[in-house]
C-alpha cells in the first residue's frame, strides 16, 4: 500500500504541475522570466535519492513519458532527461554520505542538468533557437532557484513515504 500511495503522490505533483500551478507562476505577471514547475521530477529525484537509482529511474522514465505524451513537441526528450537525472542523482547518493549539503548540492546540479539537456535537445532539433545566455539568465537559473525551493519544502514529507515503502519492501523480503 505505501507503494501505492508514493505512485499517486507522483502522479499528483504531475497533474498539479500541469494544471494548478500554471496559473500561479510569474510568466502571468512578469514577462521577463519564465517559470517551469517540475515537481514530478522533483518527486523522483528524491525517490532516486531514497529509494536507489534503478527505483528513480524508472519513475524517472514513467513521469518523463508521460509529459512528453502530454505535453511535449517530441517524444523521447523528457522521458530521456527526466530518467538520467533520476539515475544520476542516486548514483551520487550511493557514492556520498547523505546529508543536507549533499542534497541540496544534488538537486541543484541534477535540476540544472536537466533543465540544460532539454533545452540542447530542443536546440539540436532546431525547435528552440533561442539566445543561450538568455536561455540560462531568464529560464535555467530560475527553474533551478524555484524547485529547489519545492525540494526542500518537500523533502520530509517524501522521506517519511519512501522509508515506509522501504520498510515494507524489506519486510516482504524477509
Amino acid at each position: 500500500m505505501p507503494r501505492f500511495y508514493l505512485t499517486a503522490t507522483l502522479l499528483l505533483l504531475f497533474l498539479l504541475e500541469g494544471t494548478v500551478f500554471q496559473v500561479f507562476t510569474p510568466q502571468r505577471f512578469l514577462e521577463t522570466m519564465t517559470l517551469v514547475p517540475r515537481f514530478a521530477l522533483v518527486g523522483a529525484i528524491l525517490v532516486s535519492f531514497f529509494l536507489g537509482r534503478r527505483e528513480g529511474l524508472f519513475y524517472g522514465m514513467a513521469l518523463g513519458f508521460l509529459h512528453d505524451v502530454l505535453f511535449g513537441n517530441l517524444i523521447g526528450v523528457y522521458t530521456l532527461s527526466m530518467m538520467v537525472a533520476s539515475y544520476f542523482s542516486g548514483l551520487i547518493v550511493k557514492l556520498f554520505h547523505r546529508s543536507a549539503a549533499v542534497f541540496l548540492t544534488t538537486i541543484s546540479i541534477v535540476l540544472f542538468g536537466h533543465e540544460w539537456l532539454v533545452y540542447s535537445l530542443f536546440r539540436l532539433f532546431s525547435i528552440a533557437v533561442v539566445d543561450v545566455q538568455w536561455v540560462l539568465t531568464k529560464q535555467i537559473i530560475p527553474n533551478v532557484i524555484a524547485n529547489v525551493i519545492f525540494a526542500i519544502i518537500v523533502y520530509w514529507p517524501m522521506a517519511k513515504l519512501c522509508d515506509k515503502v522501504r520498510a515494507r519492501r524489506e519486510k516482504t523480503s524477509e
